[in-house]
């Protein structure tokens, strides 16, 4: 256990993200993946397709979600170094794999099973209960038929009883393996490291016309120009309809009777806190120096009833000059351990000490306001824009395809724009992956523009919020181009290579000297190279400070210990080289132990299950006949 824990560790919010998008698979809702096949597919499975389009959607989704829960630090650049695409399509390959593994074992879903399933969806109630109503609404937005959501569902839950029977038999955590696990999770590690950058051997690597030649007569596929193609589109925004749309007030309180739930105010407080501040690096004396400061602030509380002025003079948070004042709170803007503390007081109380992600509370609440719903008139204005908005999309929809429909002879967008007033777009030449203005990067745009001939349209494209059709205009196929054209880009290429391999080649001579006894500090002022620290960090978290994100490296950084305080060989971070040497270890602290072993037992339970599953998806890999096309990746 301890081995696979050292080889997979990694950041905790990554493997957060990822177990997500694991579970975007697993949960019902859009269009089945086994359909009949097209002329473009993503990946066929013992000749099921996976349809670029399905391909397209659950990677929208998938970004989005790393987008949501990174935010601006998240980019292109960052899904094409996790490799997202490749992740999404073996997780569409592995739940074909399933379903057919689910098939030939004679697993199934009754119909009661999948009754109880979808009225326990709770978008389809309404306190508690069914709603039919909200069902078929449901399907109508979504534009499906019962049986098309019904099909989808089923496969769903066939999906979660044979993924949950391989993991429920995966075996039980021992009791040596959970306290390895923790000390190894909990120690701290400092590194001495030397840092080799390939760009500091520009002005030493030398570079002539017979490599550049070489380079490219072998590597000719590297340069290779991609299609280009032009395209001209109609464009349907629902935005332009919502203006047209009629909203009766009768379909305004039928909405508010079924979504009285969304209409809620939920609980506030308004609270003050006090704050003894505890860092990471923080050993455990000190921690419990910071413990006990929050509780004599707590007894002179308790005497003297100032909260503000204690709060001024000893909270270490930035509200500290305002008395503490953290303003209005609701439930789910605080950590789980700050909220339960508030929202379990009432007005005027003070709580105990709290143990929060930052250190230790001390809490006054000084006023609460009650949950409670608004009435139709207070949220009419807002249910009249929902409306409009549903109305606006369905129209939009309407419209495009009966566009489609009236344009599959003629193709003469053009024409038919003039006619009816539809917004018309052309596109520059773009190949797939490159923005494009008021789209952006869209697989299901690339997808449907490239699998057109000239003069072809679409059928209705979805891209949220709007809808297109699109005809090609013009095509230019990809083609290796002659070294003249892309000299300098096969210029920088070999050079790039040569800095490397010289960078990597005294990295390795570096470590192999230290490795031979020479001290690592003479070593780097012999060579010209700063002799850096690291500062203590966990060897779990994926990130070592000052050299960045490990990744698979970390099985690397696991192996060192006080007896072999060098690794067998350098670090490399993308293109850089580090060569690495334990500094220090501080051991972790085996009194905490018995407060969280219940926690982690569940995790390594969690884990082993996982792991089994895992072993078991690759066995049927292994035997299944799986065509990717290249194209996709």
């Amino acid at each position: 256990m301890l081995r696979i824990l050292r080889e997979h560790a990694t950041s905790w919010m990554l493997k957060g993200i990822l177990l997500l998008v694991a579970v975007t698979f697993i949960s019902w809702g859009g269009y089945s993946l086994i359909r009949e096949k097209k002329e473009t597919y993503a990946a066929r499975v013992n000749g099921v397709v996976i349809e670029m389009r399905d391909f397209g959607e659950s990677y929208q989704n998938v970004m989005k979600q790393y987008r949501d829960a990174l935010g601006p630090s998240f980019s292109e650049k960052m899904a094409e170094e996790l490799r997202l695409k490749e992740k999404v399509l073996n997780d569409l390959i592995s739940r074909v794999l399933i379903l057919q593994e689910a098939a030939r074992l004679g697993f199934d879903i009754s119909n009661e099973e999948l009754r109880e399933s979808i009225e326990s969806v709770p978008s389809f109630q309404v306190n508690g209960q069914f709603d039919r109503r909200l069902y078929e609404r449901f399907l109508r937005i979504n534009r499906m038929s019962a049986e098309q959501f019904e099909r989808t569902q089923r496969e769903g839950l066939l999906f979660l009883k044979v993924t949950d029977l391989i993991r429920l038999n995966a075996g039980r955590v021992s009791e040596e393996e959970l306290l390895e696990t923790y000390l190894f999770e909990n120690e701290r590690i400092n590194l001495h490291f030397l840092k080799i950058a390939p760009e500091s051997f520009g002005a030493q690597v030398t570079l002539n016309e017979m490599e550049i030649k070489e380079y490219f007569q072998k590597h000719p596929e590297e340069f290779r120009i991609p299609t280009f193609v032009q395209i001209q589109y109609l464009l349907f925004r629902p935005s332009d309809f919502e203006g047209k749309v009629q909203v009766s007030s009768e379909e305004i309180k039928r909405y508010y009777d079924l979504h009285k739930d969304r209409f809620r105010i939920p609980k506030k407080v308004r609270a003050r806190e006090i704050l003894i501040h505890v860092s990471p690096e923080d050993p455990p004396n000190r921690v419990e120096e910071k413990r006990k400061k929050a509780e004599e602030i707590l007894e002179k509380l308790k005497k003297t009833k100032d909260f503000v002025s204690l709060a001024k003079q000893y909270s270490e948070s930035k509200t500290a000059s305002r008395g503490g004042e953290m303003g209005w709170i609701q439930r789910g803007t605080l950590e789980e351990s700050v909220e339960r503390a508030l929202f379990s007081m009432k007005a005027g109380e003070v709580s105990g000490v709290t143990i929060g992600r930052n250190g230790f509370y001390i809490f006054k609440v000084d006023e609460v306001v009650e949950e409670k719903g608004r009435s139709l008139e207070e949220v009419r204005d807002q249910i009249l824009q929902t409306l409009k908005k549903e109305k606006a999309k369905s129209e939009a929809s309407r419209k495009a395809e009966d566009a489609f429909y009236s344009l599959f002879r003629s193709r003469d967008l053009e024409g038919y724009a003039r006619e009816k007033g539809v917004p018309i777009k052309t596109t520059a030449l773009f190949k797939e992956g490159d923005y494009i203005p008021e789209i952006g990067k869209d697989p299901a745009f690339y997808s449907s523009a490239f699998s057109l001939k000239v003069g072809e349209i679409s059928p209705v494209v979805n891209i949220p919020p709007n809808l297109y059709i699109l005809k090609l205009i013009d095509r230019k196929e990809s083609r290796i181009p002659p070294l003249e054209e892309v000299r300098e880009e096969v210029r920088k290429k070999v050079l790039g290579m040569k800095c490397e391999e010289k960078a990597r080649q005294v990295a390795e001579d570096l470590l192999n000297q230290i490795r031979s006894g020479r001290n690592m500090n003479e070593v780097a002022r012999e060579k010209g190279f700063p002799l850096q620290e690291t500062g203590f960090f966990t060897r779990t978290g994926g990130l070592v400070p000052k050299i960045g994100l490990v990744g698979d490296s970390i099985a690397l950084l696991s192996s060192l210990t006080e007896k072999t305080p060098l690794p067998k060989e350098v670090l490399r971070i993308k293109d850089t080289y580090f060569v690495v040497r334990l500094a220090a270890l501080e051991p972790a602290d085996l009194g905490q132990f018995p407060s969280i072993k219940k926690n982690l037992q569940k995790r390594l339970l969690l884990q082993k299950q996982e792991e089994s599953f895992q072993y078991w998806l690759e066995q049927l890999r292994a035997k299944a006949k799986i065509e990717i096309n290249k194209d996709l990746l």
